[in-house]
């Protein structure tokens, strides 16, 4: 039982660092706050996911954001 409470408190301490970890790379895959934070079921707020990007990777730069095509193609204006 020893072992398994161990283990079990090892997961729990891990867990935040490896959830900023896969926040971090997800954000370098070109993912928004927005995405991640639906993606991780809201564990986080969008901010506090914002800010772990921000902190990790500085500011977004402009014009990062996805655009879909419209039907003519073209890029969809925001």
């Amino acid at each position: 039982m020893t072992a398994e409470l161990l283990e079990a408190a090892h997961a729990y301490n891990e867990a935040p660092k490896r959830l900023r970890e896969a926040i971090i790379k997800a954000a370098q895959q070109g993912e928004t706050a927005t995405d991640i934070t639906k993606m991780i079921n809201f564990t986080y707020s969008m901010d506090y996911v914002a800010k772990i990007v921000r902190e990790a990777l500085g500011p977004r730069p402009r014009g990062r954001r996805k655009t879909t095509p419209d039907s003519s193609g073209s890029p969809a204006s925001e």
